[in-house]
This record gives structure tokens, C-alpha cells and sequence, in this order.
């Protein structure tokens, strides 16, 4: 329809310059006539410069978003060459037309199915609602919006009920709000707001399968399936207990479940919300926009997951669009396109940002996160692991604490949780192992919120002279230094035995980390392909130097004797922690090392205020 939008402004300019050309030769009566129509013509002009995007108005976008806009434009390039009482009479809904299009255009180029996500009063039900009206006033049937569903109710006495069609139907819904956050039981309340389109679905049903099977008992041929027999397939793959049986006379829909009989407001506000969802879907035009905002309400994990599934394999014609904030619907939703509604302000004014597929935080843990009242640790580790049950035991107190494994996730995960921060309004931080780390890089990482160990182990805070001592309550405080010493001594003994131990399982480490992070980029590689890449690894990693400096480092931290300094290289756990423990110290050394750290809280403090003062400060100050 227009090439460009300098195409467009370009045919308005002249439009506007037809009319002014005009101005000479008309009445006076008509001067207002012919003002108010310039001031249309410059408030549209100025609206496409400042409010429109080039790649909206190109062919560079979806089929589905080219046929909405295009049949929005068609107002305007239907008043092209006209007379200036069409432009008058017609402009205040081309103009609406155009904010339409502004607004509409967050999905212009995403042909998948999009989940709207966003923090709580960020304007995603707002926008929905937006959505809603412009449907209304533009009458289109590209968008089919299906508001939040509080509660849904059939009332047999409704106005003019027996007389619904599906045409009827599709543009009453486009004129209802079925949000309710608080109901009066009143008849007319109950009749005038939330009960017309539930009763109205369930009576259109009745009568299309009243028509269809009369139809089909006078031979007609090539008939379609009923609307109800539709509904009827994917709610029994739902609910197979659950049987539906109808009274064509007072077009109404009873319900039966273990040989028993009731109303359909008999149903749970769930199930009713389902039967909801699934005629609506079923009776949305051809390649339209299906719209659903909190798909999720009065339904658990187990009923949406399946419900949606098969609703968006039953209308593949379709584009689904969903709002929601609750992160198990969000991330049960595959091979979708997440648009994260950072705000609204109705009723165009959409910030927004499109997560890609390589979004680097996964749904699934930014779902576990995204309500804690407190900051995020990121750590090393399982919930099974030592590095989670030491810190858990160190921070929860005033931080939720979670375990990502590797120390690569810590550090992408917490600057993928800090970029959203707009979504969830909280702060992360990460502790990471050492791991023979240089000064340079620990102070980067700082920097980030992600703070170094001391150790290249966490375990070796387990070590530590104060919970050492504290795991020795019946000893004097002799014998505890004592014990101390020698453990302290058998440890340096063990690591001056076992240097060479030491220096092949930090070189491992370090070749496990060049190797995740140095993968070949071929998708299909040839066995010169293969040979290529190998070939120049070895030119990426230099051995001798890796070696070398490892080596330098444990040598000089054995000579010193220094107990902190040898810590920080010792990478000998299960001897240190289960053997040496065990036999020199208590036995589950291990066990009551942590029991003792949860437990003292003198203990705890001592141990945060050694080895993660600053991270404790960092955190206090923003909490405060």
C-alpha cells in the first residue's frame, strides 16, 4: 500500500496541499471546515514522524501484522482525491487507527507464539485492556482479546439470550470487561456484568448443535462438526469424569460427574474458566490474534500446561499472544518469544524489550528468584552440594541464597538477573571459588558484584581455626589449640607430600575451563575441519607457561608455611575434610562443622566479617 512512511507523509503533504489550494475558492462558512481538517491532516503528519518506526510501515514484517495494518490504513487511502466532508467526518478514527498501529506494533515481526512478562503494576493488563478497546473501536477481526477471567456464572433469564449468533457474540465480547477483583452478589449485577458472555457462549453452543443435527436429520450434506462436539474433544482429553448433556429446549448445558447430575455453575471456577477458554478459542476468526491476559487464573500447573497445548495446536491459523506474571505459566510455554513489558501508559506508550532465545538467564531460575523480598546469591553448586550448604547457612538471613553449579553460571546469571532488574526490582550478587585467580580479575569480578573466596575451595572455610575449635566442646581450651596445631600441621605436611597432586588437579581445572569455553563453531565439520581446530588449540593454550605459573605459586606458598596461604592452593578435600577431620578433630567433622556455623551465630558473624567483609557491607548499605 506504501513503500515507505516518507511515501506516506509524502501523499498526506499533498493532500494537505490540495486542500489549502482549495482555500481561495470556498464560502466562509466552510473556512472552519477546511482549518479543522488541516489541523487533522498536521496532527497525523506529526504523529508518523515521531510516534512511527520506518520498519513498521515496510514489508518487513509479519503477514498477520501486514494484514491488520494495511486494513487500519485502508481509511485513509479510501479519503485519497476525496472531498474534504469524508476527511472531516473520518479523521478522528484514521487518527485512532494510527495509535493502533503504533501500539500493535511490539509484535510486528514475531510470528510465534509471544508471552508478555513484566513486574507487577508494570502495565501488562493495562495493555491488554488497551488492546481490548482498540479492537472495539476499530472493529476489526484481526484481534480476538480474551480479558482476565475473575468468575463466570449462567444465568437462564438474560435480555434477548435465545437471540445470539456467532457474529453477535464475537463483537459483544469486543465490548466487555470480565475482570473483577471484588463482586456484589446482586441479580442485576450479576446479569448486566460478568454473566451475559458466560451465559451467551454456553447458549450459542446449545444452538449451533441444535442446528447443525437438525439440519443433519433432513439429509443435508457436508456438514460441519458442532461447535459443542469441539469443545467436547479437548475438554474430555481435560476432564474425562466430567460429561456435558443439553436441553435444547431452554438452551442450557447440564453437567454430569459420577453418575451425578447438576448445573453447570455447579462446575469449579476453574473448570468454567476452562470451558470458557476453550469455546472462545474455537470461535476466534481465521489468522487472527488471539489475546489472553492471566491464561493461568483459577487453574493449576498440570490443567493450563495441557490446556494451552492443545488450544494452540487446535487453531494453528492463530497467533497467540499471553500476559501473565506468574513465571510457571511463562515458562511452560516452548518455542515461544518473550516480550518483557517494562511499561505501559495507555494508550500507546509501550516500553518494552524482546528476550531473545539467548537470553542468558533461564526461565525457569529467574522464576524461583523473581519473588524473593531479598537480594540474590548466586553460588557454586547444588542444593546437595557443600558450597550451597555453607553459604545458605552464612547468608539466608538477608539474602536468598541459590546454587547454579559452575562458577561460570554464577557469573552470567547475576549480570542477566541485574540487566532485568526493572522486571523483578531486586539486586543480585555471586561468590565464586578462586580457582587461581589473578588480583586483576578478582577486582573485576568486584566490581560486578561478584565476589572471589580466598580458597580455591570453599571447603576450606571448614578449616578455619574458630570452627574447628568450636566443633571440640568437652576439650579445655589446651587441648582445643593443640588438636588445632596438629591438624594445621598435618595439613601442610599433606600438601608439601602431595605438590604434585595439587599442581595436576588445578592444571586439569584450568584446561576444563579452555576446553568449555573453545568449541569448535563448524555445525557439520569434515575431518579437515576437525584437524584444523585441534591443531589450533594448542596455540591457545600454552602448557608450559600454565604450568609453570602454577607450579611458582604452590612452591612459594609451601616454603612460607604460612597456614592461609597454603589454604588458598590446597585443593585436597576429601583428605583434609573426611580423613584428616574425622580422625584428628571428631568424627562427621564435616556435619558438625556446618551444624555449628547454622547454629552460632558469634561463629557466623567471625567467619563473614574474615572472609566476605565487603560483600556483607555492599549488601547492608543496600539494604538500608
Amino acid at each position: 500500500m506504501y513503500s515507505s512512511k516518507i511515501d506516506l507523509i509524502e501523499k498526506l503533504e499533498s493532500e494537505k496541499k490540495r486542500f489549502r489550494d482549495n482555500l481561495s475558492q470556498i464560502y466562509d462558512y466552510e473556512k472552519d471546515l477546511y482549518n479543522r481538517v488541516d489541523d487533522y491532516l498536521f496532527e497525523l503528519i506529526s504523529f508518523i514522524n515521531k510516534e512511527l518506526d520506518e520498519e513498521v510501515l515496510s514489508n518487513d514484517v509479519t503477514v498477520r501484522y501486514k494484514t491488520l495494518r494495511d486494513n487500519l490504513l485502508e481509511s485513509i487511502y479510501n479519503c485519497y482525491g476525496g472531498d474534504i466532508k469524508s476527511y472531516d467526518s473520518l479523521f478522528p478514527q484514521i487518527i485512532y487507527n494510527f495509535k493502533v498501529i503504533k501500539l500493535f506494533s511490539f509484535i510486528a515481526k514475531i510470528d510465534s507464539t509471544a508471552v508478555i512478562i513484566g513486574a507487577n503494576g508494570a502495565g501488562k493488563s493495562s495493555l491488554i485492556n488497551e488492546l481490548r478497546k482498540n479492537n472495539s473501536k476499530i472493529n476489526s477481526n484481526e484481534m480476538y482479546v480474551l480479558p482476565a477471567q475473575k468468575l463466570l456464572y449462567f444465568v437462564s433469564n438474560i435480555h434477548d439470550r435465545n437471540g445470539i449468533t456467532r457474529e453477535r457474540y464475537i463483537q459483544d465480547l469486543k465490548e466487555v470487561d470480565l475482570k473483577y477483583e471484588t463482586i456484589d452478589l446482586y441479580p442485576t449485577k450479576i446479569e448486566n456484568d460478568f454473566s451475559n458472555t458466560f451465559t451467551k457462549l454456553i447458549t450459542l453452543l446449545v444452538k449451533d448443535y441444535t442446528d447443525i443435527v437438525t439440519r443433519r436429520s433432513r439429509k443435508e450434506k457436508n456438514l460441519p462438526i458442532t461447535l459443542l462436539d469441539r469443545v467436547e474433544q479437548i475438554w474430555n482429553q481435560i476432564f474425562p469424569e466430567i460429561i456435558f448433556e443439553l436441553e435444547p429446549d431452554d438452551r442450557v448445558v447440564k453437567v454430569e460427574k459420577n453418575s451425578s447430575k447438576y448445573s453447570i455453575n455447579g462446575l469449579s471456577d476453574g473448570e468454567r474458566c476452562v470451558l470458557f477458554y476453550i469455546g472462545n478459542v474455537l470461535l476466534a476468526p481465521e489468522n487472527s490474534y488471539i489475546i489472553v491476559d492471566e491464561p493461568e487464573t483459577f487453574l493449576n500447573a498440570a490443567v493450563y500446561n495441557e490446556l494451552w497445548d492443545l488450544l494452540i495446536s487446535e487453531r494453528p491459523d492463530c497467533q497467540f499472544i499471553f500476559a501473565s506474571h506468574n513465571m510457571d505459566f511463562v515458562q511452560s510455554r516452548t518455542n515461544a518469544t518473550y516480550i518483557w513489558c517494562k511499561n505501559f501508559e495507555a494508550p500507546y506508550d509501550l516500553d518494552y524489550q524482546v528476550l531473545e532465545e539467548s537470553q542468558e538467564i533461564p526461565l525457569p531460575l529467574l522464576n524461583e528468584v523473581s519473588g524473593a523480598k531479598k537480594p540474590i546469591l548466586f553460588c557454586e553448586g547444588t542444593k546437595n552440594s557443600l558450597d550451597y550448604q555453607i553459604y545458605s547457612k552464612l547468608f539466608s538471613e538477608f539474602c536468598f541464597v541459590k546454587p547454579v553449579q559452575g562458577h561460570k553460571q554464577v557469573i552470567q546469571y547475576t549480570k542477566a538477573y541485574n540487566n532485568l532488574q526493572l522486571l523483578h526490582g531486586n539486586t543480585a550478587y555471586g561468590i565464586i571459588d578462586n580457582d587461581w585467580m589473578d588480583e586483576n580479575s578478582i577486582q573485576a569480578y568486584k566490581e560486578q558484584g561478584i565476589f572471589v573466596l580466598p580458597f580455591n575451595e570453599v571447603e576450606m572455610i571448614l578449616v578455619d581455626e574458630a570452627v574447628v575449635k568450636s566443633c571440640l566442646p568437652f576439650d579445655d581450651d589446651k587441648e582445643k589449640q593443640r588438636k588445632f596445631d596438629n591438624f594445621q600441621q598435618s595439613i601442610i605436611e599433606s600438601c608439601k607430600a602431595k605438590k604434585d597432586k595439587i599442581i595436576s588437579i588445578a592444571l586439569k581445572k584450568r584446561l576444563d575451563e579452555f576446553m568449555e569455553s573453545h568449541l569448535i563453531e563448524i555445525s557439520e565439520p569434515n575431518e579437515h575441519d576437525a584437524h584444523v581446530f585441534l591443531d589450533s588449540l594448542s596455540s591457545k593454550f600454552d602448557v608450559d607457561s600454565t604450568f609453570n605459573k602454577i607450579n611458582s605459586i604452590v612452591e612459594e606458598s609451601l616454603a612460607s608455611s604460612d597456614f592461609s596461604r597454603i589454604l588458598k592452593i590446597c585443593n585436597l578435600k576429601k583428605e583434609i575434610i573426611d580423613y584428616r577431620g574425622n580422625t584428628q578433630i571428631t568424627p562427621k567433622f564435616k556435619e558438625k562443622a556446618l551444624s555449628r556455623i547454622a547454629l552460632d551465630s558469634k561463629l557466623s558473624i567471625l567467619l563473614r566479617t574474615k572472609y566476605f567483609s565487603e560483600f556483607v557491607t555492599l549488601v547492608n548499605n543496600k539494604n538500608t
